[in-house]
This record gives structure tokens, sequence and C-alpha cells, in this order.
């Protein structure tokens, strides 16, 4: 049987994650999307793998960063969609307000890039039972926003903690509680539930969590325990032959410790939350350990787009 899996990154910009928190009117210049954007695709390159960019669309207001989108686009990436606004709250908005959130994205992508997105994965895996219809309805392939890890309560816990200064929307994650037992491989789920296999043309694609203890496999928490810890994770998953489908944001790819980006990375008085550990890790440390993780992956699994796989599934 064949190893296969995709590499993904959802580009969330420093607008994005603090949402203009600290940030200087008129400092913030977006140079973290084009940056990580170019440092990702360049990383990807050695490997020859294709993967899937997932943008929000909002960031495709901005003229200069059409040009790097499109790059990714030649060189035989896929892009899908991350909402219109990437709102962290998104499982709150009424069910209208989430369409909106997707449609005004969706429109983004194809106008600038050619082609409408099949994938989604929504802000902050923040997601709810009602995405399966909406994304059914608008004609998508799949869907990749469910964490099925037994480490949900906690990690919602830590994050409704760390973002004490900003409104409830904002402190919740994860989507509903249910799903850290959802499936662990790709599956077609309910027609009224993500946490269950049913018969919705809509396939999903969880996150990679670690057979039996189902702790999170995914970029920000190698940097978070380390290679080794991987290795152990990653000889887990290969023997059970799971799908990986490994997950990398923005920040992974952004060298922060460039003079223009000091004025647009508030310190964690001035935002009021969590400043990810991405952020404050240098560029080379980070980009070794991740070159030396895809490595290992790279020699047992073939990776392409999530697309791709699922129009195989």
């Amino acid at each position: 049987m064949e190893l296969r899996g995709s590499i993904s990154i959802d580009i969330d910009t420093l607008k994005t994650h603090f949402k203009g928190f600290g940030l200087k009117r008129g400092e913030y210049d977006f140079s973290d999307f084009r940056e990580g954007m170019k440092n990702f695709l360049d990383f990807l390159d050695p490997f020859n793998i294709k993967a899937t960019f997932f943008i929000v669309g909002r960031d495709l207001l901005v003229e200069q960063n059409i040009p790097i989108l499109r790059e990714a686009v030649r060189r035989g990436h896929e892009i899908a969609n991350h909402t219109m606004n990437h709102v962290q709250g998104f499982r709150l908005l009424s069910s209208r307000e989430k369409e909106k959130e997707v449609e005004l994205s969706e429109r983004l992508i194809e106008q600038h890039v050619g082609q409408r997105p099949v994938g989604f994965r929504n802000p902050g895996w923040n997601i709810n039972n009602d995405m399966v219809e909406i994304l059914g309805r608008r004609g998508y392939l799949y869907d990749s926003s469910i964490f099925p890890s037994f480490l949900n309560p906690l990690l919602k816990l830590m994050h409704y903690r760390a973002m004490s200064d900003r409104p409830f929307p904002d402190r919740t994650t994860l989507g509903r509680m249910e799903y850290m037992f959802a499936p662990v491989r790709p599956y077609h789920p309910s027609l009224s539930s993500f946490s269950k296999k049913g018969t919705a043309p809509l396939i999903e694609f969880p996150l990679p969590v670690v057979p039996g203890i189902r702790v999170p496999f995914f970029a920000t928490f190698l940097l978070k325990t380390g290679l080794p810890f991987f290795k152990i994770s990653y000889a887990a998953l290969k023997a059970l032959k799971r799908p990986i489908i490994y997950e990398f944001h923005l920040f992974d790819f952004v060298d922060f410790e460039q003079p223009h980006f000091i004025d647009q990375i508030p310190s964690k008085a001035q935002a009021g939350s969590y400043i990810p550990q991405s952020i404050h890790t240098p560029f080379a440390v980070k980009h070794d350990l991740f070159r030396r993780a895809v490595e290992i992956m790279a020699k047992d699994y073939q990776f392409d787009t999530i697309e791709h796989l699922a129009r195989k599934f």
C-alpha cells in the first residue's frame, strides 16, 4: 500500500492573527505574506512537493500580494479557501454569515488565479456541523478542519486563557468538543455531523494525530517538542499507514528578526494574547528543523495537493 499525504500551509498574516492589536498605523505592509509565501515555495522545490495553500481572501485585496500567489499556482500548487476575514470565532457565526465568508474569499481566489477553490479549512479549526451542508451546496470537494485530538479540552482552555483580553468569540477554538473523537483517516462525514462517518459528498481530511494517544502531529507541535518526539510519532503513523496531512503556518517561514518587522510585531502586553513560538524562533532554526522533518517523511510518503488526494479517494 502506497503511503500518501499532503503538505499544507495556512497563510495567516500578522494582521490576521493579531487583528491590528499593537500594530502601528501605516507600518504594516503585508511583507510577511509575501516573504513567507516565497520562502515556503523555495523550501518545497528541492523535494518536488506540490502543496496546498489555504488563503484568507482579504489578503488578496492587496495588489502586491497577487504575484506571489500566481507564482504558487505556476509552480503547480493548490490554492484553497481559508475564509474572507479569518474570524477566529467562526463556528459562532450564523450559517448565512459563514457562507458569506466562504463566498467572498472564493470569488477573490477565482478572480486572481483563474480557478475556483475546491478545498476549505476553517480558521482555528473552529468549525461547526452546518459547514457540511454549506460546503456541499457550494460544490466543495473537501474540508480539512477537523482536529481529532484528545488534547482538545486542554488546548481549548489554554487558548481561552491566552486570549483573555479578546472578545469571547476570539477565545474559542478547535470546534465542537465531540470532534476529538472524530475519525482519524479521511472520510465522508454524515450530513449532520463532522464527528461521524456518513454519506455527505464532502470528504473530510482531518489533521493527523499520533495513534492511540491522539497527540497533534503538525509543525507547531514540532517546534514545541523537537525532532525526537516527531520521529516517534511519525514511526507510529507510518506503521499504521496513516495518511499525513502535515500542516504549516505562514509564520513558520518568515524571518521575524529582520529590522522591518520590529514595529509590526506587538508585544504580549500590547496584543493581549499568545505570541506564537514561530515568531520568536530564529529563522535558521525553524528552517533546519522543518527541512529535517520533511526529509524524513518524504522518504516514505508520496506527497501531493489535498485536491489530488481527494480526487483519488
